[in-house]
C-alpha cells in the first residue's frame, strides 16, 4: 500500500512542471518561466512575448521535457523559422538537460537529429522545420504539445498546419518570441481571445528586479550603482540594455522590441520591417558564401560618422569594417587591401562628398568605374525618384523572405548598429508616384547618427549595369556586375 501511495505520489509530482525542471532536471526556473510552464499545463493555449535574453528558447525546451515524460503517449513537436533555430538551440537545451537529470530519463535520443522516442513513432518528441506545411500533418494523439519559437517569423501557412492537429482535449500550443512584426498569427495571439499571454520586458527580469532597476535608473546612469551583482548572467543585463539605448535611442524599433517586448510601431512609411532584418541575421550562421565578390565603400564625412567597408560574397556579406577619422588616401589602401585580399575589384564607392577623394585614389591605383553618384537618375524614372532610391528598394526586395522575385534572401552579419539604421529607414511616394527614399541628413536629425553601416550595403548589393574588373590572381577579367 505505501508502495502504490508513493508511485502516485510521484506520479502527481510529475504534473507539476516546477517540480519536474528543478528536482528531475536540476534546472532552475526564474518566477516567469515557471508560469509560463503552468499556463501550458492549465490552458490550451499560450502565447509569451518577449524582449530579448529571458531564457525562452531554455523555457521551451523544459516544457519539451516536462510535457513528454508527464503525459502517457506524448506527442511533442517543437519549430522555429530556421532549421539552426531548431536544432541547435533548442534541441541543444534538451539534449544537456537530458544527460544531466538527476536519474535516467529513458528513452531512445537520437544522436544527430532532433527525436527522442520513449515508444517508435508513439510516444515521442521531434523537431521539424517549417519550409514545408506538410510536415506538420498526420499527427494525432490525446495529448500533443506543438511549441512554435520565434513564433513571428513563421509564416501563416505553418500555422494552418499546425491549427488541423490541435483538434484533441489534451492538446496544447507554446508560441514564444521576440515580437518583431505586426500582424500575423503570434500578433493575433495577444489581440484575439484564446491565449493566456505574457509580455516580459527586460525590466521585469531578475537582473532587474532583484536591485530594482528601472528605465529611469537606464536613462540617468544609476543602475551602474544599483547593479552590485548579476544573479543570472545567461539572461539579459543591465550593461547591454544600458549600450543599446546609448546606441539605439529609446524610441527605436529595436529597443522597443529588444528591450520592452512591445510589438513595433510600423508606419506605412517603414521601408525595411524589422522581423526581415532579424531573419536575414538569423540565417547568417548557416548561409554558405558565394564565388562573386562585391564591395560596398560608405566614406565618412566628418565627426562621430564612420567609414565602413561592406563585403558581398555571393548573397552573404561578411563582417562589416568599420573605421574612424581616416584620410581618403587611407581609406583607399583600406579598400584596396581588401579588394585584393577577396580577390576582387568589383567596388562601389558614393562619390557624394568626400567619397570623390576615395574613387580618384582608387582610379590612380588602377580600378575603374569605382563611383557610384547615388543622386543620379533611376534606370526606372516611372517607380525610383533617383539611383538612391533605385538602390535603397533593392535591398527591400533582396531581404523579403516571402518575393517571388527573391529565391534567396541575403544574409546580414549579426550587427545591432545595422539592424537599428535598418529599421529606421524611412520612405514616401512623390507628386508624380515614384519611389523617394529619406534624405541622409534628415535621417541623421532624427535618430542621431548618420546610416554609414547601411549605406555600405546598399553599395555592395547595388545592380549597377557598367563594366568592371574582377582581380584573380593577378589578372584582371571583364564581367557585368548583376
Amino acid at each position: 500500500m505505501r508502495v502504490n501511495n508513493a508511485k502516485s505520489y510521484f506520479i502527481d509530482k510529475l504534473k507539476d512542471p516546477e517540480y519536474f525542471t528543478e528536482r528531475i532536471l536540476k534546472k532552475h526556473l526564474w518566477s516567469v518561466q515557471a508560469e509560463i510552464l503552468k499556463s501550458v499545463r492549465d490552458n490550451a493555449r499560450t502565447a509569451v512575448r518577449s524582449c530579448h535574453g529571458i531564457g525562452k528558447t531554455f523555457t521551451a525546451a523544459m516544457c519539451i521535457l516536462w510535457f513528454l515524460y508527464s503525459h502517457e503517449k506524448a506527442i511533442v513537436l517543437s519549430t522555429a523559422p530556421t532549421w539552426r533555430q531548431v536544432e541547435k538551440l533548442i534541441w541543444k537545451e534538451i539534449r544537456t538537460a537530458y544527460r544531466e537529470a538527476i536519474i535516467p530519463l529513458g528513452g531512445s535520443l537520437a544522436p544527430k537529429s532532433p527525436e527522442l522516442h520513449l515508444i517508435y513513432n508513439e510516444w515521442y518528441a521531434a523537431g521539424i522545420s517549417t519550409n514545408e506545411p506538410e510536415r506538420f500533418q498526420g499527427f494525432h494523439e490525446e495529448h500533443i504539445l506543438v511549441i512554435v519559437d520565434e513564433a513571428s517569423g513563421v509564416n501563416l501557412e505553418i500555422f494552418e498546419a499546425i491549427e488541423g492537429i490541435l483538434t484533441s482535449s489534451g492538446a496544447r500550443l507554446l508560441l514564444i518570441g521576440n515580437p518583431t512584426a505586426i500582424g500575423g498569427a503570434f500578433h493575433d495571439a495577444f489581440t484575439k481571445p484564446g491565449f493566456k499571454t505574457f509580455h516580459v520586458s527586460a525590466f521585469d527580469t531578475p537582473n532587474f528586479t532583484v536591485h530594482g532597476i528601472t528605465q529611469e535608473d537606464i536613462k540617468s546612469g544609476a543602475w551602474k550603482e544599483k547593479a552590485t551583482d548579476i544573479p543570472y548572467p545567461k539572461l539579459i543585463t543591465p550593461s547591454w540594455v544600458a549600450d543599446r539605448y546609448a546606441s539605439w535611442g529609446e524610441n527605436s524599433l529595436p529597443y522597443q522590441v529588444r528591450i520592452m517586448g512591445n510589438f513595433p510601431e510600423q508606419g506605412e512609411d517603414t521601408l525595411i520591417p524589422l522581423l526581415w532584418i532579424e531573419l536575414a541575421m538569423e540565417r547568417w550562421e548557416d548561409m554558405e558564401y558565394g564565388e562573386q565578390t562585391q564591395i560596398g565603400v560608405d566614406v565618412a564625412a566628418f565627426g562621430s560618422d564612420k567609414t565602413v567597408i561592406a563585403v558581398r560574397k555571393g548573397q552573404k556579406f561578411m563582417p562589416l569594417n568599420v573605421f574612424s577619422h581616416k584620410s581618403t588616401r587611407e581609406t583607399a589602401g583600406l579598400v584596396s587591401l581588401i579588394a585584393r585580399e577577396n580577390y576582387t575589384r568589383n567596388v562601389k564607392v558614393d562619390e557624394i562628398g568626400v567619397g570623390r577623394g576615395v574613387v580618384d585614389s582608387l582610379e590612380e591605383e588602377g580600378f575603374e568605374n569605382v563611383g557610384v553618384n547615388v543622386a543620379e537618375r533611376s534606370s526606372n524614372l516611372d517607380r525610383f525618384a533617383n539611383l538612391r532610391a533605385e538602390m535603397w528598394w533593392n535591398l527591400r526586395e533582396s531581404l523579403d523572405p516571402d518575393s517571388l522575385r527573391n529565391p534567396e534572401p541575403i544574409a546580414l552579419p549579426p550587427d545591432d548598429v545595422l539592424l537599428a539604421e535598418l529599421a529606421a529607414v524611412k520612405y514616401k511616394i512623390t507628386v508624380r508616384g515614384a519611389i523617394q527614399i529619406e534624405a541622409k541628413d534628415e535621417m541623421k536629425k532624427r535618430i542621431g547618427r548618420s546610416p554609414d553601416r547601411a549605406d555600405a550595403i546598399v553599395l555592395a548589393l547595388a545592380n549597377v549595369n557598367r563594366e568592371s574588373f574582377i582581380y584573380s590572381g593577378g589578372e584582371t577579367l571583364t564581367s557585368k556586375i548583376f
